[in-house]
């Protein structure tokens, strides 16, 4: 793309739908007036207001039809499109014949030079196809202190974390952008699905803009240059928790519209970096500013933290719909097995696997159970390598099975194993364990011994290896895997004669929608007969999906939503091989967050949203309170950052889930597996 001979000229449309803004508008029109140059050209579309258009054309002396001689290069036109800004923004794009179209908002008033700096831009790099501007909030009064810098994109404004001037971004801020104008219309301009509608505060249509940009024309760059600025008004109506709340859940929405027309990769691209980077540094700034005196620090780490969730929540509502989480059925009042489980039924033990060398010594291990009849499947989530074939080819035992499961995640793997079980019960573990060998029997007995018939699962405790390293050791030590030496039962309605077994557990602020306590998936086991009713584990959660994890708390949760009881069966034991250098821990802490966070966001679009929304300001509190049960766990040793990578990942969670969700909508492989039934 060579350079051009001239510089461009350049079409300034801004978009207007009210009087209200009247003074800013025509301030905004002034300061664009001032910089055009001959060629160039100033366009107003009013969206859908004649009242408005009037008003403009009287103010600007004009009787009929714009240009006049008096404003040679202003236009002022009604919106013929679909109502709202994209619509306006594509009027524009009809009454505009120059080089590049500068789109500017009905609020924000350009800097002195702003549109010499842009044509300068847009001269000199050729393959620039738009440009973002610097957009600078201009506060009607005073910043309120408890806005976070990172969310400066509530109020259509630069913020905290957005790249530096001259980097290359997916799109611009739509307050003040540019576009080649020829490019602009090779992509059909701003798609109506998206944009703002008079006050209803949605979004992304410019990021669809930037996206279609890039696939279109691959050679070109979108890039931000803060060179070419405005100031933007955010008046009083903008600075309320309300308005900051509502535009977080609309954005979300607006992004699931985006990511059923671009892709989820193309539409939460930059949310991912956002949310890596911006708010987990945001975290640890702010307690840093709390530490250092400065009162006002926790509630803008507090409304950060709602501003993602309620992002994330908007994005899930709008990917998934109602049918999120909801029951197929309701549960029925204190579920019962039909038929008493025995000491001789066939126990199917399932190991999901990707293959790795340790599931020999696993499978070596759950074969050589005792006091139990028993199968052995193992699910194999990498089929097409040939490693767990090889690896377990040294094994010649007829009740050994290898089932394969081309489609990447440990709930799709587990939900193949589980399908392909004959067993009266079901256990799992993980490809990294080695059940003790009284492990399946220990399960088998609570079912034995359970004259109630309303335990449908069974959960284990989780110990380290032999000579575990100080890494190791710390980690055991937060108690994160090991539930402790005492059985409990978990159930939300208690019922007569099943605490004969054990006493019922001490139910925590979050309980049942959140499980951690409860067990996890790499010791647990399932009656047959619950499993049908409780369905299979979710698909859109676990490891090989953006989630990373919560399957196993989803699954638990649902077990508890269904009014069956879990037994936690302590002298049931597996060892595990905790991770052993900080690198990995890392991702497990951040994989723990999200998984944590996915997982409660399921429960948005169901019927125990109201439940959940009580204990959400507890929840907070536990999980910042240094006191509280889950952040007195961890010994003194544990490292302060490992809290800020999970904490970061509560936060990345909602959004997470919903591309998974997505993923999984998009895949037509459903058929021979249990359902969910959450």
């Amino acid at each position: 793309m060579g350079r051009p001979s001239r510089s461009p000229s350049l079409c300034t449309v801004i978009c207007c739908y009210t009087a209200q803004r009247w003074d800013l508008l025509i301030d905004g029109i002034g300061a664009a007036a001032t910089q055009l140059h001959e060629g160039d050209r100033l366009v107003v579309v009013v969206d859908h207001n004649p009242e408005l258009q009037a008003r403009l054309i009287r103010h600007f002396g004009a009787d009929g039809a714009f240009p006049t001689d008096d404003a040679p290069d202003l236009h002022v036109v009604a919106n013929t499109q679909t109502k709202g800004l994209s619509g306006a923004r594509n009027t524009g794009i009809d009454h505009a014949d120059q080089d590049v179209i500068v789109y500017l908002d009905d609020d924000a008033v350009l800097r002195p030079g702003a549109l010499d700096h842009l044509r300068s831009v847009m001269h000199s790099r050729p393959e620039v196809v738009a440009v973002g501007g610097g957009v600078h909030a201009a506060w009607e009064g005073r910043t309120p202190r408890w806005f976070p810098d990172e969310f400066g994109w509530v109020v259509g404004c630069d913020y905290r974390g957005i790249a530096a001037s001259g980097s290359q971004v997916r799109n611009p801020i739509g307050a003040a952008m540019a576009v080649r104008r020829p490019e602009l219309v090779k992509i059909g301009g701003f798609s109506s699905a998206l944009g703002r509608v008079g006050t209803l505060p949605v979004g992304c249509e410019e990021t669809l803009m930037g996206i279609e940009l890039r696939n279109t024309f691959p050679r070109s760059t979108v890039i931000r240059d803060s060179g070419f600025a405005v100031d933007h008004h955010v008046p009083q109506a903008r600075q309320t928790v309300g308005y900051y709340l509502s535009r977080c859940r609309h954005e979300g929405r607006s992004k699931a519209k985006l990511s059923a027309i671009a892709g989820p990769e193309s539409a939460f691209s930059a949310e991912t970096s956002y949310l890596t980077r911006t708010i987990t540094s945001g975290v640890v700034r702010y307690l840093g500013q709390f530490g250092r005196g400065d009162i006002f620090a926790p509630a803008r780490l507090l409304i950060m933290v709602l501003g993602v969730f309620a992002t994330g929540m908007g994005t899930v509502l709008g990917t998934v719909g109602s049918g999120v989480g909801r029951s197929r059925r309701r549960a029925r009042t204190l579920p019962t097995l039909t038929n008493p489980i025995t000491r001789e039924d066939l126990v199917s033990i399932v190991i999901p696997t990707v293959g790795r060398d340790q599931v020999l010594k696993t499978v070596r291990a759950a074969l050589a159970q005792q006091e139990v009849n028993l199968e052995v499947i193992v699910a194999d989530n990498r089929p097409g390598t040939g490693d767990t074939t090889r690896i377990l080819s040294v094994i010649d035992d007829p009740r050994l099975r290898i089932v394969p499961e081309p489609v990447p995640g440990a709930s799709r793997a587990r939900n193949t194993g589980m399908a392909a079980a004959r067993g009266t019960v079901i256990a799992l573990t993980d490809d990294d364990a080695i059940p003790e060998p009284r492990w399946a029997a220990q399960i088998l007995d609570v079912f034995v011994r359970d004259r109630t018939r309303s335990i449908a699962m069974v959960t284990g405790r989780v110990v380290s290896t032999e000579s575990p390293t100080e890494l190791q050791t710390m980690f055991e030590d937060g108690g994160i895997f090991d539930k402790g030496d005492d059985a409990k039962i978990w159930t939300i309605e208690q019922r007569p004669h099943l605490d004969d077994l054990a006493g019922y557990a001490e139910h925590r602020v979050f309980f049942p929608y959140s499980t951690g306590p409860v067990g996890g998936a790499g010791n647990c086991a399932i009656a047959r007969e619950a499993a049908g009713d409780i369905g299979g584990f979710d698909e859109r959660l676990g490891p090989a999906t953006p989630t990373l994890g919560g399957e196993d708390l989803d699954y638990l949760r649902t077990a508890l939503f269904r009014n069956w009881a879990i037994y936690y069966q302590p002298s049931a034991v597996v060892s595990h091989y905790h991770r052993d250098n900080l690198a990995d821990l890392r991702t497990q802490c951040w994989g723990y967050g999200t998984g944590m966070s996915a997982c409660l966001t399921k429960l948005v679009a169901s019927r125990h949203l109201a439940g959940l929304l009580l204990r959400f300001p507890a929840g907070v509190r536990e999980l910042f309170a240094p006191g509280s049960n889950l952040n007195s766990r961890y010994p003194d040793t544990w490292p302060f950052h490992l809290r800020v990578i999970e904490v970061s990942g509560y936060l990345a969670g909602p959004l997470l889930y919903a591309k998974s969700a997505w993923n999984v909508r998009r895949r037509a492989t459903r058929t021979n597996h249990l359902g969910d039934r959450t």
